[in-house]
């Protein structure tokens, strides 16, 4: 091949010759560097430059390269996109004045404070003014919202993964600054596994006697999606089963993680188990609902023997905490008509002194509703006023006519005591008067002296007429009294319009703070017919998921006389849980 190439570069040079001929001197020196170029290659060996060839192996063939070639390719354009996730947005997209705006939205610990500054429509700045209640590695974390909004030109973007509460307090400060809308964003000192650098609050550990009475023994406890619901076996004074009957707004897969604790809490004849990785709440209300159901198991000598230390130590360090668990003793005689108000201070070592108060309303001599109110804050609010069981004590109280024979919640003994406490405060305000029995007592007295010694004075006759005369007077009242009474009243409930108010309670996700929902309630022939002048204190945000509720509730309602049995309006479930919660507080408020 070499050859063959050498020939056509001679036969170039020799009609470059002939070409040239004609000049004087160059065909002599033509064949001298014709000679000098054969001479170099033939010397250095040279060789024709060659395309690199593909060695396939035996098991290879071309539809495996272009397969490799293919994946490389996707996995490019995946990496390309992936570093291109933010797009740039429009420069003078924020249609904003020219300046520096201030603004302050919740995040994980507390308030997120930032400065953003706006330049020709752009924001060109944003800076943390304040942020003293985040944690510093998840808040820096989260502070990648900034350059991303920054980047869009817009508060659209998504949260830092690991770090959620902490990105909204930064994203919702910014949209606090630029458009003054107010944030619904929660604190989360106690946030869910996965969010910004939080875990769900973990159930303390307890004294446990070890020993309880045979039977069998229902309790509950607060999980992450509502109550559950669990039933204790005890069989030669230990626990020999505990089954889950309730837990219907539990997730599947968490649950079934937590319901690993149960075998724990049998085999270690104990509540003082970890919770499970991964599912801490669901674990929590596990625990919490096996301890109430317990609290109803123990032996006599064990809790009257951890009481008495209890109260010793509380006498030494705190007098006030001691009072809370030794109930006010309510009266024992009657109470008078009309609503009373009483209060009680619920105050430990390991929490903040919150007040509690009562309003008990007596309907014929007897206890008809009974509301509570706390100026509880924070974790006292969370952990203790604002559990269902805790609320669940009102009607409880009402059903015993009083506080004697209601159980205190497990895990909220201090303040269970202190709404007994306030309840009792209430009802001592509620005692008939004694002075005023003795006065009816003299009162009578007299009257049946005076009496007799008339009717000694008076004629048989007299006393015939005066006989068949009261009679009379007594048959005719009766007849006009049955007259009197209403044909359309209910045979549970008097008619009437209740004007009732409740708390609506943020669920698991905090996203709003707690809020006044107020409501007029017509209840007739035992059923409610209307429920009008729907009202609550609180932000447009909430009034907006509040008419939500009135609107797939009220109708549903008043179709079926009561809330039994209606469903919540979905993305409005909490005040929908209110409205209920106002439905069965009116029937309280007219039950005769």
């Amino acid at each position: 091949m070499m050859r063959e190439k050498w020939k056509k570069y001679v036969e170039k040079f020799k009609s470059l010759g002939d070409k040239v001929s004609g000049v004087k001197g160059i065909t002599a020196i033509i064949p001298a560097v014709c000679l000098a170029v054969l001479m170099v290659t033939v010397l250095t060996g040279y060789k024709t430059p060659q395309a690199k060839k593909y060695e396939a192996s035996e098991t290879e063939d071309i539809s495996q390269i272009k397969e490799a070639l293919a994946k490389e390719s996707t996995a490019a354009m995946a990496e390309t996109t992936k570093k291109n996730t933010t797009k740039k947005g429009k420069k003078g997209a924020i249609d904003v004045k020219d300046g520096t705006y201030k603004g302050s939205a919740n995040g994980y610990g507390g308030k997120v404070t930032v400065n953003v500054t706006v330049s020709k429509k752009t924001m060109t700045a944003i800076d943390v003014v304040s942020a003293p209640g985040e944690t510093d590695s998840f808040f820096n974390r989260a502070k990648g919202v900034i350059d991303e909004m920054l980047t869009a030109q817009s508060t659209d973007v998504d949260v830092v993964s690991g770090a959620t509460y902490s990105s909204n307090g930064i994203i919702g400060a910014v949209k606090n600054a630029l458009f003054g809308t107010e944030s619904n964003n929660a604190t989360a000192a106690s946030a869910n596994a996965g969010n910004a650098g939080g875990s769900a609050p973990s159930v303390s550990k307890v004294s446990e006697s070890g020993t309880w009475k045979d039977g069998t023994y229902t309790g509950s406890g607060k999980g992450f999606g509502g109550t559950i619901s669990v039933k204790v076996t005890v069989k030669d004074g230990k626990i020999s089963a505990i089954d889950v009957t309730s837990a219907s707004g539990e997730t599947a897969s968490y649950f079934s993680k937590a319901k690993g604790i149960i075998p724990k809490m049998i085999s270690g004849q104990t509540t003082n188990v970890d919770a499970a990785s991964g599912a801490t709440y669901s674990s929590n209300g596990i625990i919490t609902a096996v301890r109430n159901a317990l609290s109803k198991a123990e032996t006599g000598k064990s809790s009257t023997k951890k009481k008495k230390k209890k109260n010793k130590k509380n006498k030494k360090k705190n007098s006030s905490s001691d009072s809370n668990n030794n109930n006010i003793t309510a009266p024992a005689e009657g109470y008078e008509d009309g609503t009373y108000t009483g209060s009680a201070a619920c105050s430990g070592e390991q929490f903040k002194e919150y007040s509690v108060t009562a309003n008990v309303t007596i309907k014929n001599g007897k206890i008809s509703a009974v509301e509570i109110s706390s100026t509880a804050k924070g974790t006292n609010l969370k952990q203790f006023m604002s559990r269902d069981e805790i609320k669940n004590l009102p009607s409880l109280i009402v059903s015993k006519n009083g506080t004697s024979g209601v159980d205190a919640v497990s895990g909220a003994t201090y303040s269970s005591h202190a709404i007994f406490n306030a309840v009792n405060d209430a009802l001592s305000k509620a005692k008939k008067n004694s002075s005023s029995t003795e006065k009816k007592e003299e009162t009578t007295t007299e009257k049946k002296e005076e009496t007799t010694t008339e009717k000694k004075e008076e004629t048989t006759t007299e006393k015939k007429e005066e006989t068949t005369t009261e009679k009379k007077e007594e048959t005719t009242t009766e007849k006009k009294e049955e007259t009197t009474e209403n044909p359309d009243e209910g045979k549970n409930y008097k008619n009437g319009t209740y004007k009732v108010s409740v708390s609506c309670e943020p669920d698991e996700d905090e996203d709003f703070d707690p809020y006044t929902i107020s409501m007029d309630i017509t209840i007739k022939k035992d059923k409610i017919t209307e429920i009008s002048n729907i009202t609550a204190n609180t932000n447009s945000t909430n009034k907006a998921y509040t008419n939500d509720a009135k609107k797939g509730m009220v109708s549903k309602i008043t179709a079926n006389g009561n809330a039994d049995g209606v469903n919540t309006v979905s993305g409005a479930t909490c005040s929908s849980k209110a409205i209920k919660d106002a439905c069965q507080k009116a029937f309280d408020a007219a039950k005769k």
